[in-house]
């Protein structure tokens, strides 16, 4: 699927997505970046769109909240006239310990990470639907269509070794799996659905040597990825039209560590 000109719907403002945007923005792709908080990175994504000659609007979200979704894609449609594509990066990453945890953060957690999911594929793969689509060509002959692609993003733990102290976060992150199985299914043959389950590629905040250290020890590449890896694995899955279905580990090994 050629992305020049195609209308993308990207989550998520600050971190791994402004490498996304970018890379998306280089390639033509006209971008709605939704955020809730991040403003400002927000703000600094449509700039840096612009600069490699992309077109971006900014869309403010609750994407827990059907009615807020449903804003995206009426400004996503107001903008650029239809959406081609959905990459849904927004998340949140709370520690829940055992003694502490609640049905709050049980809800919270599932809304954010996992109710989004449901609601972003529902809301937008009802629009991929609507469109002609891309005819895939092979040896030269039309076999089908390509009417839109959804990318969403895992973790590389959550069905091999999940975070202790991070029930609701890894229960969230293995419906998203689900999900996206299930959406692929749903919505084939024209529209394809992908996950990408990232490993180490930023370290947090206030990461010490020693857990610095115990990461790298079980990453056989022995470093950290960076956010551009993500990027160019978002681009593998618009490039492609035989995947649908797939969990992509990026995760410098850590599956095998």
């Amino acid at each position: 699927m050629d992305i020049k000109n195609k209308t993308i719907i990207l989550t998520g403002a600050a971190r791994v997505g402004k490498s996304v945007a970018k890379m998306l923005g280089e390639r033509g792709a006209n971008l709605v970046i939704t955020y809730l908080r991040s403003k400002k990175e927000a703000d600094v994504m449509c700039e840096k769109c612009k600069e490699v000659g992309s077109q971006a609007i900014e869309v403010c979200a609750d994407l827990s909240k059907a009615h807020d979704i449903a804003n995206v894609v009426r400004e996503a449609k107001r903008a650029f006239g239809r959406i081609d594509g959905l990459v849904h990066m927004a998340a949140s990453y709370p520690r829940t310990p055992w003694e502490t945890l609640t049905e709050e953060d049980w809800e919270r957690t599932m809304d954010v990470i996992a109710k989004s999911t449901f609601l972003l594929g529902k809301m937008v793969g009802d629009e991929l639907l609507k469109n002609e689509g891309d005819h895939v060509r092979v040896n030269g002959g039309t076999t089908g269509r390509v009417k839109g692609k959804i990318i969403t993003i895992s973790d590389w733990s959550v069905l091999t070794r999940p975070y202790k102290d991070y029930l609701p976060y890894n229960a969230a992150k293995a419906a998203v799996e689900g999900l996206t199985k299930a959406l692929a299914k749903e919505l084939a043959p024209h529209v394809l659905v992908n996950a990408i389950a990232p490993g180490p590629i930023l370290a947090p905040p206030g990461l010490t040597d020693e857990e610095n250290a115990e990461v790298l020890s079980h990453t056989p590449l022995a470093r950290w990825g960076g956010p551009d890896e993500i990027a160019k694995a978002v681009l593998y899955f618009f490039d492609a039209d035989f995947v649908t279905g797939v969990v992509l580990p990026v995760d410098g090994g850590r599956t095998i560590g």
